[in-house]
């Protein structure tokens, strides 16, 4: 997009074009948010969806299923909101990051279920690859190679799936991850788009060129026709289609969820810009992810993935862990408030000693997420971390991060 376009697309609260439309699609659900100028949320909706589990240890979805839940909440959130479609300035979306969907590129037909972040039934093959490959795999992408990610979930179904073979051979077979499928599906003229942050939890991008990487390509035998283009986090990734939402709206922000909310809590601490260095926030969802930015210079640490942030023109890093499934707990215990602050406990104690761990000493933790709505867990984190906790506007921490983004200068 030109200089000059990108002029007439940036935000200002004094326009009646402010309102901003957020798509926040996670592991279980879906939802839709229309926030002001002042990030107020004024209309939210919620779809559920379903996983399947074929085997063990195999998590899948229906992307379909996700389509179509992202269109129903994005329709009734606009509708709740009663608030001109004409008067909203930009759209975003952030999303469950490393799920994996292949698709053909003409008919949108896809060529197997999505596999699902959590999903490990590539483990035995990770394994054989991490010994021959895995430093230079780290090096490039500051990731371990796991089944986690995205890459030997494409090469799964490249070598599985019929169809997946049969459009191979063709050269019709694209890969994306959440984010890649919905807008292929929902923007028009069907862009092969996916953001940087995204991009880099496939294994397949080297987080210090920021491009598709050769050398991976070939260590998970992986064909680059199928990859789409790796966009920063906020910029044009194109534009939703007139009926979804009745405009012809602008999709101005895309960003992995956990690196959203890292960047949500960046503005929480620097609203004018300037260093980040040193932020660390802590998400509390489907798993509780610990995430500091450690700035513009990539580094390692043993226990730790290095991923990237949204950042200004060049790669900004964060160290990032994860405990897993801790969200899942929470639903069951909330009905009885001691064994949940005994859980809490616990949770906010190994939350603590990974912080203590983190090269840089926080002056204080930003938290979001669904169970910081108790009011027992910020006082149990501040005495086994010994450090001031702050919550972010709203606990969607990770889509609050897409209108923060969405409010940045293009």
């Amino acid at each position: 997009m030109k200089t000059r376009n990108h002029r007439l697309l940036n935000f200002s609260a004094k326009s009646s074009k402010h309102f901003l439309l957020v798509l926040d699609v996670g592991t279980t659900g879906v939802k839709a948010f229309v926030f002001d100028a002042t990030r107020k949320v004024l209309a939210k909706s919620y779809r559920r969806f379903a996983k399947t589990f074929p085997r063990r240890g195999w998590v899948e979805q229906d992307p379909f299923e996700l389509l179509a839940a992202s269109r129903e909440v994005i329709e009734e959130a606009v509708e709740k909101s009663r608030i001109p479609p004409k008067n909203f300035y930009g759209f975003g979306l952030t999303n469950q990051r490393e799920t994996t969907i292949l698709w053909h590129k003409k008919t949108g037909e896809p060529a197997y279920p999505a596999i699902v972040w959590e999903d490990i039934r590539t483990a035995s093959a990770c394994r054989w690859i991490r010994l021959r490959s895995g430093k230079v795999v780290s090096e490039r992408t500051g990731l371990p190679v796991d089944p986690y990610f995205s890459a030997s979930k494409i090469r799964w179904i490249t070598d599985h799936a019929p169809l997946a073979k049969q459009w191979q051979r063709n050269k019709e077979l694209v890969f994306g991850t959440v984010d890649s499928w919905l807008l292929w599906n929902l923007c028009e003229k069907h862009p092969h788009v996916t953001d940087q942050t995204n991009a880099s939890r496939t294994l397949l991008f080297n987080i210090k060129t920021l491009r598709w990487d050769d050398r991976l390509l070939r260590i998970f035998g992986i064909s680059k026709s199928m990859l789409p283009r790796a966009l920063p986090s906020h910029g044009l990734f194109g534009t939703l289609e007139r009926e979804v939402m009745g405009v012809a709206l602008p999709t101005l922000a895309v960003c992995g969820d956990q690196q959203s909310s890292l960047f949500a809590a960046m503005r929480e601490e620097t609203p004018h810009g300037g260093s980040a260095t040193g932020v660390t926030k802590v998400t509390f969802g489907t798993g509780t992810f610990i995430m500091q930015v450690i700035g513009t210079k990539f580094s390692a640490r043993r226990g730790w993935f290095t991923t990237l942030v949204p950042g200004n023109g060049r790669p900004l890093y964060a160290l990032e862990a994860k405990i897993n499934d801790s969200g899942k707990e929470v639903d069951t215990l909330l009905t009885h408030p001691k064994k949940l602050r005994a859980f809490l406990s616990r949770l906010s104690g190994e939350v603590a000693k990974y912080v203590r761990r983190l090269p840089i000493e926080p002056s204080e933790l930003v938290i979001d997420g669904g169970i910081t709505r108790s009011k027992e867990l910020a006082p149990l984190l501040e005495g086994f971390s010994g450090m001031a906790i702050k919550k972010v506007e709203i606990f969607d921490g990770t889509a609050l991060g897409i209108a923060r983004l969405l409010q940045e200068p293009l």
